[in-house]
């Protein structure tokens, strides 16, 4: 990890004798900085994966899944022969300097620095440090993020009265505050789930841009709680945590105290619904870019910036032109007007560049796969309550430092490895020499709540606790390196290919009444092959479909499905059979 930390550090000095530079040399100063080292003929495209490497990169790990790889010119900018006929080909250009400035800011600018930009032109005015707090810190190694921004926020109001004193329009004004800091606290906080995030990246058909949204959310912070109540590092809002079966509730302790049990604390409870729901607004809005910013903005916004661009973006509207291009339409070119008729502000705007900038600020650190998390999620079932101490005490029965916790070390009590392995359960800290504490020794018993009670084991502690008799525990998923996998070619049917061929109408703007009746009858195909196999695989395509289904009853949809008959004559797609012949 010392070399692109170095190389980090250089820039950053380097960057700092810097007051006022245009964005084109900025973007190829930046894009040289963050390239990797073999990759000049392609150049902001991740290299290969390095054969017999026991550590891999995360852009190594998953190079195939890269945006640069996966959407080619749009995120690189480089534009080949055929692709100088992209109807937003004229957008790449203000599109990279988006990136370029959200790069700048997640990968290089550090906590203490800010800049200002002139918004019209791209010019940086102002690049502002805050030396002596960032001297505290490198040697405390310790900062409180929100008084920083206190601080930031002040010297930013300071700054933008000068700049407005001197003739610059407010309004025209941008700030970026450098977040390199918290993006690499993030980072360790994520590696113990990130191959979890890439595999159901890999299943689920999306980018790495899906395995940032968490640092970009909450900086991987599992209690934050945003102000319209979305919960998680994943930023649920808590009619989806219960519409995933996730809850929270208390239990009793040997001290009768009651501790609480947040759900939407783990990650590896709130990851899979997360993604499935990022999965169902990609296919809602057509494409897994405007898809991962309406997770941030919201599904209608996405379907008014359509409208919009069917109305106002004629320019770029021709045989070939797709919602991608539209949505970097509405970012750049479109996005005054945008700003001024939805709640699709400079926030939702910067969304998508952040995403990018983070996953560039962390594609080349090596990823150990030896930390992560190996677990059996089980549930209560034995209606004879029993205490943690108990469970504990039956764990060392069986030898319980001969199981891979993944936490702690080989001095940590049992008390806290289970505590670590179970961050949902609001559990108090003791030292290692401690016993279990009784304001921590949690009652489970099922008759305490109609919640199911689930916990984190080691891998292999059921089937240890089944040889000693106790039956008390079903195991409802193991966590391990077959997790999330792709599903074989053979689970997929007909129906499947069916869905498939849908989403590519909707991605040339198929946002029709006649495709929602297709939509319609998938479901129902959908909801009968799940029954018929709860397979894993069934049940997320149930999932995804539903959500899909339910956003196109949205009030902005049906707008913006008048407008798409209306507007895009000779785009429209021609008819699809409602069902597919043959059998299921």
């Amino acid at each position: 990890m010392m070399r692109p930390h170095a190389w980090r550090l250089l820039w950053v000095a380097v960057l700092g004798g810097i007051v006022s530079v245009n964005l084109p040399q900025l973007a190829a100063a930046i894009r040289t900085y963050l390239l990797p080292p073999d990759s000049a003929s392609l150049p902001s495209a991740p290299a290969s994966p390095p054969r017999n490497h026991s550590v891999l990169s995360l852009g190594a790990l998953a190079f195939d899944l890269h945006p640069d790889v996966r959407y080619g010119p749009y995120f690189t900018g480089v534009l080949t022969p055929s692709d100088r006929s992209l109807a937003a080909a004229s957008l790449l250009p203000a599109f990279q300097h988006l990136l370029t400035q959200y790069t700048l800011r997640q990968a290089v600018d550090d906590n203490f620095t800010l800049r200002i930009y002139d918004g019209r032109s791209g010019t940086l005015l102002v690049r502002y440090e805050l030396t002596d707090i960032r001297q505290r810190y490198q040697a405390t190694g310790h900062a409180d993020w929100d008084q920083v921004d206190r601080l930031r926020r002040d010297i930013t109001r300071s700054l933008l009265d000068r700049l407005v004193a001197r003739g610059f329009p407010r309004r025209d004004l941008v700030v970026r505050w450098g977040r390199a800091n918290q993006v690499q606290e993030a980072f360790m906080r994520a590696v113990p789930y990130l191959e979890y995030e890439i595999r159901l990246a890999r299943t689920l058909n999306l980018s790495l841009l899906s395995t940032a949204v968490s640092i970009v959310e909450t900086f991987s912070d599992d209690r934050r709680v945003s102000p319209a109540g979305a919960r998680s590092r994943y930023q649920l809002m808590p009619y989806l945590l219960r519409q995933y079966d996730l809850h929270h509730y208390t239990l009793r302790t040997a001290a009768g105290t009651r501790v609480r049990i947040r759900e939407a604390w783990h990650p590896l409870l709130t990851m899979e619904p997360a993604f499935l729901v990022m999965r169902s607004y990609a296919n809602a809005v057509g494409h897994e870019v405007p898809g991962l910013s309406a997770y941030h903005t919201g599904p209608a916004n996405l379907f008014r910036l359509y409208r919009l661009f069917l109305t106002r973006g004629l320019d770029y509207l021709q045989p070939g032109t797709t919602v991608l291009d539209a949505y970097l339409w509405a970012i750049t070119e479109g996005f005054n007007e945008l700003a001024r008729r939805t709640t699709f502000r400079e926030y939702s705007r910067g969304y998508i560049p952040s995403l990018y900038g983070t996953l560039r600020a962390l594609e080349h650190l090596p990823l150990d796969t030896s930390r992560t998390i190996r677990a059996e999620l089980v549930q209560i079932t034995t209606s004879d309550p029993f205490y943690l101490s108990d469970l504990l005490t039956l764990l060392r029965t069986t030898g319980a430092d001969t199981l891979d916790w993944r936490v702690g070390n080989s001095a940590t009590s049992l008390y806290n490895r289970f505590r670590l392995l179970n961050p949902h359960f609001d559990l108090p800290e003791v030292p290692d020499s401690a016993n279990v504490p009784p304001t921590g020794d949690v009652l489970f018993a099922i008759t305490e709540t109609k919640h199911p009670i689930r916990i984190f084991l080691p891998l292999g502690t059921t089937q240890r606790l089944r040889q000693l008799g106790f039956q008390g525990l079903r195991l409802l998923q193991r966590f391990d390196h077959t997790t999330f996998t792709p599903a074989s070619p053979s689970h997929r049917t007909q129906w499947d290919q069916a869905y498939a061929q849908l989403l590519h109408d909707i991605q040339r703007f198929g946002f029709t009444f006649a495709n929602r009746i297709r939509l319609d009858t998938l479901v129902a195909r959908f909801t009968h092959l799940a029954a018929a196999l709860p397979s894993p695989y069934r049940q997320r395509q149930l999932r995804i479909i539903r959500t899909h289904a339910y956003l196109w009853q949205f009030d902005a949809w049906e707008q913006l499905a008048h407008a798409a008959e209306a507007a895009t004559g000779r785009l429209r797609l021609p008819a699809q059979p409602l069902e597919p012949t043959g059998a299921d």
